[in-house]
């Protein structure tokens, strides 16, 4: 086994297969009946990288090594102190894992979409599809977070002492335009050092830091590590000029998955803007004492609601929540789905496919076809392969792959590889 092999399978996949494998030798065959043919081509080169795993390519036979049985053990009993420290050292002998160590010694923070990028341009691989770079930046940053190197988190990988504390919801500081406008900027960089935002914004980075705060509790920003923001899927789609028509429901749905959508689902009856704000006061435990500040509050919510196109007047300096439109719309962030790993490899390869502009007609037709079985096998994305079906049909006629992009971007989002940058690789 090469030294320099990039992981593909994520450490959650390694630890399901070694606890439910059979035996200390088991067979090939009785491997693939029992986890699928894709799921050990897949899952192999990681564990012979770990040397948990021998296997003999002629007689086709595995066998547990001393360091596999041992990690087996602490596995099975459920002692994961024990497991990670027995798995660290095999950590520390692979290349390709101490590179990615190293990164994060330097950077403090790094997404699984810039790790895939990094191993791409120091190992010479050319993936063509985003989800390839993600997968193998995924599967390096959780081992490395198992062993203790980090912490792995919602797509991103950050040193252990780096602490990110929840805070409460912060009132509205930031008017609507603001938020594009430093949404916009982060944009520009992907993940950002407050000093130098601060600076492209011209903005001081005492009156920055509860603007940035509404970002993040809008889910446009999240902060990856501390003094530095970065920007999310939902951040990109606000400021995609391709969306600028969709702007106010971008902003609504946000707005209504917030910790906001409680506040705005009890606005039943007609207010004012000193309602407003007083509202703010009471839902938020806001120790605002001056009525100017609670007035600038509830005008900035006003703001956020009206960009958002949710209000009407209701007489002379009064307005109501639309009651349809928030009633349909509120909801609370959905729990993302997850394929199992054969299909989430054969699914890869499908999309690769398609986005990549290389490939004939026939081959973007018979991978458009395997996609739209997967996700039709797939609960959560069965409303997408309705959408491939149509676009398919249109695809026969065109013969133009791009009419699938949309649809991609679809599946990227169910799957929870959003939360970062998701543009196709150059």
């Amino acid at each position: 086994m090469k030294k320099d092999m990039i992981p593909y399978a994520r450490i959650g996949q390694i630890t399901n297969f070694i606890k439910n494998v059979s035996g200390e030798k088991p067979s090939v065959e009785e491997i693939n009946e029992r986890f699928g043919k894709s799921t050990f081509q897949n899952i192999l080169p990681s564990l012979q990288l770990l040397e948990l795993i021998e296997y003999d390519k002629k007689s086709k036979t595995t066998k547990f090594t001393d360091l596999g049985k041992k990690f087996r053990s602490a596995l099975i009993t459920n002692d994961v102190k024990r497991a990670s420290d027995i798995l660290r050292n095999s950590v520390d002998k692979a290349p390709v894992l101490s590179f990615v160590k190293a990164l994060l010694e330097r950077k403090g923070s790094i997404s699984v979409l810039d790790i895939g990028r990094e191993l791409a341009f120091k190992f010479n691989k050319k993936w063509d599809n985003v989800l390839t770079y993600k997968t193998h930046g995924a599967a390096c940053a959780s081992t490395l977070g198992f062993v203790g190197y980090g912490i792995y988190d919602r797509g991103v990988l950050r040193k252990s002492e780096i602490k990110v504390e929840k805070t409460e919801v912060t009132p509205p500081y930031a008017g609507f335009k603001k938020i594009v406008k430093i949404v916009d900027v982060v944009s520009t960089y992907g993940e950002v050092d407050i000093h130098l935002l601060s600076e492209k914004l011209e903005t001081k980075e005492g009156r920055l830091s509860p603007e940035i705060k509404n970002c993040i509790d809008l889910g446009f920003l999240q902060r990856p590590a501390l003094g530095k923001v970065a920007i999310t899927h939902q951040g990109r789609e606000l400021v995609d000029p391709l969306n600028r028509n969709r702007i106010s429901e971008i902003f609504r749905d946000a707005l209504l998955s917030s910790e906001f959508s409680d506040i705005i689902g009890s606005l039943s009856q007609a207010f004012t803007l000193d309602d407003l704000g007083k509202i703010l006061k009471h839902q938020l435990s806001g120790r605002w004492l001056k009525s100017i500040t609670i007035k600038t509050f509830g005008k900035k919510f006003y703001d956020w609601l009206n960009s958002a196109e949710l209000l009407e007047e209701a007489g002379t300096g009064k307005y109501k929540v639309i009651e349809k439109i928030a009633r349909e719309r509120i909801k609370k962030p959905e729990k993302v789905q997850f394929l199992t790993s054969i299909d989430y490899y054969e699914l890869g390869k499908s999309v690769g496919i398609i986005l990549s502009p290389k490939n004939e007609f026939e081959k973007v037709k018979k991978a458009a076809e395997k996609l739209t079985k997967l996700c039709k096998h797939e609960e959560s994305l069965l409303t997408i392969a309705n959408l491939l079906d149509e676009h398919y049909k249109l695809f026969l006629d065109i013969k133009d792959s791009r009419i699938f992009h949309a649809d991609i971007k679809l599946i990227e989002k169910a799957l929870g590889v959003e939360e970062w940058n998701s543009k196709s690789i150059q």
